[in-house]
Parts: structure tokens; C-alpha cells; sequence
């Protein structure tokens, strides 16, 4: 099935290339409950096109909702994650798809994010995490700890969670795609506690940073039960970083 998700993934890709830098924000929303661009509308439409093109498990797509399959599990899609980045030319948006058997992400069995900009591959199995075909791994905690976290919504000091004395915080609209800078090594970490995270955001990323060797901890892993409810809050953070939180003073549980 991984391969199938990775040539699904490259399908949207292709076609989302063309929509790129549009500008096309439309008067209506998503299932999601976004903005729709053209460019979600194309890569929907190939996310369609494939869901109908053979026996599938049940497909959770952030434009569409939820597109009754055949076969057991639920693949949980958003077909261009950070699509106001796509959609005015910024680069950087991802294809974010995850295969998980329950629903949740102990149930995860795969994850593919794709860079539409780039190119750049990211899977993860059992086995472990993959960028353009190299194993990778999160980084090893020195110096400044870089976390992509959000700058709006309830102030949480970073410094003081992670018992550091400076953090580099950044969030750059495709939180799908910080993910899998986290299990490349590139940044330390993602930090949201606005508990506004939805399932079909988060779920091949948070697979990735496991397979990588990071942790994560969160509100609730019912990705599936999530997957449109802007409720989840989480880190997912390399090991020595980790350790310093106070899980239960934040109201997560690690998963």
C-alpha cells in the first residue's frame, strides 16, 4: 500500500503544480471548513479520481470529509497542506496522506509528505522514516532549540516549557510539512497547545517524527474521530527535549 500512497501523493503533486501562485481564493469552504483555492480543487480532484478507480479503505480527506471504502483502515488526506502558501506561490505546502488501521495514531501504519515545491519525499513505515530515500532521524538537542509553533492564540512560553534560556520560533503555514522537518533533523521540534489541530493536519506527520526516534505527546491520538474537529493539541519533540516537559501540567498524554 505505501507505494500506491507515494504515487498517489506524486498524482496530486503534478497536478497541483499547475495552480500554484493563482491567487483564487473562492466564497466558500471546505468540508474542513477552510478557504477553497483552485489549487485544492485540482489536487481533490485527483484524490477522487483514485479513491474511484479501485476497492479502498475508507478515505478522510479535508476537502471532500469522508469518502466511504471497501477495505479495512482509513487513509487520512489533505491534499495541499498549507494551501494559502500554494495558492499565493509561498513554498511551501506538502500532500500530507496516513494509513492507519484503528483510527488512531497507534494504529498508524503509514505516512508519506510530499513538498509540492520541492519535490522532497518523506515516508515512514515500521521500519522507520524516509527523506528521498535516506533514513533519517530528529536531532540530537544542542545549542538553540528551532521549534515551529504557532504565533497566534493563547501565549505559551516556550522558553520556560523546555527549560531552555533561548528558543528560535517559527511557523510557516503547513504544519504537515514542519513535521517532517522535525524527523529530518532540521528542527527540533512542533509545539501547538491553541487546541486548534485537526487529525487530517497532523497525522502522517506525527507518524514520521515516531519512526524518526522523537516523541510525542498529545490531547487525544482519535485522528479519525478528529479529523475535521479543530481540537488537538500536541509536541512532538526530539527525545532530550521531551523529557523536560511536565506532560500533565499541559493536559497531554504521550502516544
Amino acid at each position: 500500500m505505501l507505494d500506491d500512497l507515494v504515487k498517489l501523493a506524486l498524482r496530486i503533486r503534478e497536478k497541483a503544480l499547475s495552480y500554484v501562485g493563482m491567487d483564487s481564493e473562492e466564497e466558500r469552504r471546505s468540508f474542513g471548513g477552510d478557504t477553497v483555492r483552485a489549487v485544492d480543487e485540482a489536487a481533490e480532484e485527483v484524490l477522487s479520481s483514485w479513491v474511484r478507480g479501485g476497492k479502498r479503505p475508507t478515505v478522510i480527506s479535508e476537502e471532500s470529509g469522508v469518502l466511504k471504502g471497501e477495505l479495512p483502515g482509513f487513509i487520512i488526506v489533505d491534499p495541499v497542506d498549507g494551501s494559502v502558501n500554494a495558492d499565493r506561490g509561498i513554498p511551501f505546502a506538502s500532500v500530507s496522506i496516513a494509513y492507519t488501521l484503528d483510527g488512531r495514531l497507534s494504529g498508524m501504519k503509514y505516512g508519506v509528505i510530499l513538498d509540492i515545491f520541492s519535490g522532497d519525499l518523506y515516508v515512514a513505515e515500521e521500519g522507520g522514516a524516509r527523506y528521498n530515500g535516506k533514513r533519517i532521524r530528529v536531532r540530537r538537542f544542542r545549542g538553540t532549540p528551532l521549534i515551529y509553533s504557532p504565533c497566534e492564540g493563547r501565549f505559551v512560553s516556550i522558553k520556560e516549557l523546555l527549560k531552555v534560556n533561548k528558543v528560535a520560533r517559527r511557523d510557516f503555514g503547513s504544519v504537515a510539512l514542519g513535521l517532517a522537518l522535525v524527523s529530518r533533523g532540521v528542527m527540533d521540534g512542533v509545539i501547538d497547545l491553541r487546541g486548534e489541530l485537526r487529525g487530517v493536519d497532523i497525522a502522517a506527520g506525527l507518524y514520521m517524527v515516531k519512526k524518526a526516534g522523537g516523541r510525542v505527546a498529545m490531547n487525544s491520538d482519535e485522528l479519525v474521530k478528529r479529523a475535521f474537529d479543530r481540537s488537538i493539541s500536541l509536541v512532538a519533540l526530539s527525545p532530550e527535549i521531551f523529557s523536560r516537559l511536565d506532560l500533565r501540567s499541559l493536559g497531554l498524554n504521550e502516544v
